[in-house]
């Protein structure tokens, strides 16, 4: 064989040998690169040392979370903040949850829970609901920790997304603690009445809940006669109706027959004076 081939067949060798060890030498880098960024992931040092949480207090977030893994010692790299929201949202007495990691240790909840403000009475019974209207888990027969709202022709299906529910929770919701107490809501001829300190008090439509509690809570500081009712139908203009005299009204009080005669009398007495 010719030595010149010879030497060309050992050279193409000699670089297939070395590419091979090249591809050799970057896998194996490959996979100690790897292996370390798995090690660090897993490691102590980027796993969970201490959660945070703010918020919690009726509801079952903890629970929630020690399911979830959201504990000491979790890689944070395998934590799903996402879906950790999610399952503490489905929590009746949650309203809304965010969590969030702190790189590199620490991860951060925040809860807000829903806060009852009234009793309400819909067809299916009585529970506490918040300020959107959501019933929140306790008892079924209502204290006087709270005002009591009857609403029995509602069904329970729809008391969440009634504007009747939603408004007198937001009329409740911005009256003083003081005010709650001894309070009843009703719905009549669709128009949403109270009775607040021995006061009839109508509301009108479930619209600006909050500014008709603001001057209602005003009109309660000035003297009222007994027995008043207040209308608050528009919260800018509040009136106070005097008590109405039991089985008469203005529109019902006869004329004296006396007086009318007189005023027919007096009108025949002119002369005519339209002949000669």
């Amino acid at each position: 064989m010719d030595p010149r081939l010879l030497q060309r067949r050992k050279a193409v060798a000699e670089d297939a040998a070395q590419r091979n060890v090249g591809r050799l030498l970057r896998f194996l880098m490959t996979v100690i690169i790897v292996g370390i960024l798995v090690w660090l992931a897993f490691s102590p040092w980027l796993s969970v040392s201490q959660v945070r949480t703010a918020g919690i207090a009726a509801s079952h977030a903890n629970e929630t979370l020690a399911a979830h893994r959201v504990v000491a010692g979790t890689p944070m790299i395998m934590l799903r903040p996402a879906a950790v929201e999610r399952a503490l949202e489905l929590d009746p007495w949650i309203r809304s949850a965010r969590v969030h990691r702190q790189w590199p240790d620490e991860v951060i909840v925040r809860v807000e829970e829903r806060v009852p403000v009234a009793w309400f009475q819909t067809a299916g019974g009585w529970a506490r609901r918040d300020i959107e209207g959501v019933a929140v888990p306790g008892p079924d027969s209502p204290d006087d920790t709270l005002p009591w709202i009857r609403l029995p022709g509602l069904d329970e299906v729809d008391a969440e997304s009634s504007v009747f529910v939603v408004g007198a929770a937001e009329f409740v919701a911005n009256l003083p603690d003081s005010t709650h107490r001894d309070m009843t809501m009703r719905v009549e001829d669709d128009e949403l009445w109270a009775v607040v300190d021995g006061y009839q008090v109508r509301l009108g439509r479930p619209v600006e809940m909050g500014a008709k509690a603001l001057s209602l809570t005003a009109l309660l500081r000035e003297p009222l006669p007994e027995n008043s009712i207040l209308v608050l139908i528009a919260p800018t203009h509040p009136a106070v109706q005097p008590p109405e005299t039991p089985g008469v009204s203005g529109e019902e009080v006869d004329e004296d027959p006396a007086e009318e005669g007189e005023r027919s009398g007096s009108s025949d007495s002119h002369p005519d004076t339209s002949q000669p």
